[in-house]
């Protein structure tokens, strides 16, 4: 069976792959009152570009930093 299935990056946008997308979880919950691991971020990005595996780490999609 094939896998078709497409992504998009949440850092630059570009659609790809399953293969060339991974997933940088981020622990929210410091952030807040609640305790840890109760709020995690999970952030699409390209696993083959410094670029977005860099900005992964501080992205946020809520849009506040």
């Amino acid at each position: 069976m094939m896998n078709n299935l497409n992504w998009k990056c949440h850092v630059c946008g570009a659609e790809r792959p399953d293969a060339r997308i991974s997933v940088f979880k981020r622990d929210m919950s410091a952030d807040s009152d609640f305790p840890a691991g109760t709020i995690v971020m999970n952030v699409r990005y390209c696993n083959d570009n410094p670029k977005c595996i860099e900005g992964a780490k501080t992205f946020n999609l809520l849009g506040k930093k």
